[in-house]
Formats: structure tokens, C-alpha cells, sequence
């Protein structure tokens, strides 16, 4: 795990992540090595021990602070929020706007989730799962405030989820769209969706017969 601590170690621990994703991004976790990795900062390869303890080391420490970062910018949306409705505009806010402006992270941390030994792999996969479970509360806050009827909130979380995460692989900065249009977008349309489940809901059996 990362043991160095002070300034300037904080200051060369980024640095290695912002080398290592791109390295990720380029070459893959399999394709890519350490001493590489070190030749990026600066530093002499016998110095990465002092901040990872092996490659595995390093790659669960990359995927884990994506997963961190993106569940901190999301308790921070939701701060405060007191109706189902705003917190779900909330989560979609910080979803689509993480995904699009850090499409290298959230491609490596999808990808590599593979190269992960199974210890390893559980530890950010429960994370992934603690960030998923926040969208599914709100779903089921809003069914019990009647603010819409979502028929099954463990699946249409994971369809929000597909349909959101898809953005960072064809967003692009120089393109069409800011990220704040975007996520009026997606708003409108996850918006739309769940009313039209709650919709589907009220059908009586002559109707969809």
C-alpha cells in the first residue's frame, strides 16, 4: 500500500498516478512496467517502493482513487438535498460531468478491472457497489415519495448507470457540446425515463394486452 507521506512525497505520489493513467490508457496494465513508470517523474525505479509495493500494488491504487474521487464529488453533490428529485439531478450531474472530464481514468479503471487479483478486485468492486447503491436510494426514495413509481430500482439503476458512463467514450472537449449541456441532457432524458415507467406502472392489462 502507499506509505510515503509529506509534501513533497504527496507531490510525486500524483505525479505517479497522472503517469500511471496515462500509461494505462496507452499500453495497459500488461504492457506497461514500473520502471517506465518511474522514468516518467523522474525518479530512480528503486524509489517506487516508497509510495507501491508491487505492480499490482499500484494499479489497485489507481482503480481505488477513481472509485474514491468520484464517490466524494457525488456525497458533496448531495449534500443537502431534501427531495428524491434534486438529488437525482444531483447524482446525474456529478456522473456525467466525471465521466466526460476524465475519460482516461474512467476508461482504465473499467478496462483494468480485470488485471486486479481477486482481493484486490473485491476491495473496488464494493466501492463500485457503495456508489451504485446511492442512485438506487434515490430511486426508492422517490417511490416512497411519490415523486415517480420505478418498477424496479436495482435494475433502473444500473440502465442509468449504462446509459451515463457511455458518455465518456465519444465525449469530446473540442466537440459539439459543453459538459454542462450534457448534463441537461441526460437530466431531461433519465428525467423523462422514470415518468414513463411510472406510467407504465398505472397501465391496466386491457391496455398493454
Amino acid at each position: 500500500m502507499t506509505r510515503t507521506t509529506g509534501s513533497k512525497g504527496e507531490n510525486t505520489l500524483k505525479a505517479l498516478r497522472v503517469a500511471g493513467i496515462n500509461r494505462l490508457y496507452k499500453q495497459g496494465f500488461s504492457g506497461m512496467t514500473l520502471r517506465e513508470l518511474a522514468g516518467d517523474v523522474g525518479i530512480q525505479a528503486g524509489s517506487l517502493y516508497n509510495y507501491f509495493s508491487n505492480k499490482q500494488d499500484f494499479l489497485y491504487e489507481i482503480l481505488r482513487q477513481v472509485m474514491l474521487d468520484v464517490i466524494g464529488e457525488m456525497e458533496v453533490a448531495l449534500d443537502g438535498e431534501d427531495n428524491p428529485r434534486l438529488a437525482l439531478l444531483a447524482y446525474v450531474e456529478c456522473h456525467v460531468s466525471f465521466h466526460s472530464s476524465r475519460q482516461q481514468e474512467v476508461l482504465v479503471s473499467t478496462t483494468e478491472l480485470r488485471s486486479l487479483n481477486p482481493e484486490n478486485y473485491k476491495r473496488v468492486t464494493t466501492l463500485r457497489d457503495s456508489y451504485e447503491g446511492r442512485l438506487r436510494e434515490i430511486l426508492e426514495w422517490g417511490n416512497a415519495e411519490e415523486y415517480w413509481t420505478v418498477i424496479d430500482p436495482q435494475v433502473s439503476s444500473k440502465l442509468i448507470l449504462g446509459m451515463m458512463t457511455s458518455v465518456g467514450t465519444w465525449y469530446s472537449a473540442g466537440g459539439r457540446y459543453q459538459i454542462s449541456d450534457l448534463v441537461k441532457i441526460y437530466q431531461t432524458m433519465i428525467e423523462n425515463l422514470l415518468f414513463n415507467d411510472m406510467a407504465a406502472a398505472n397501465l391496466s392489462p386491457a391496455m398493454v394486452s
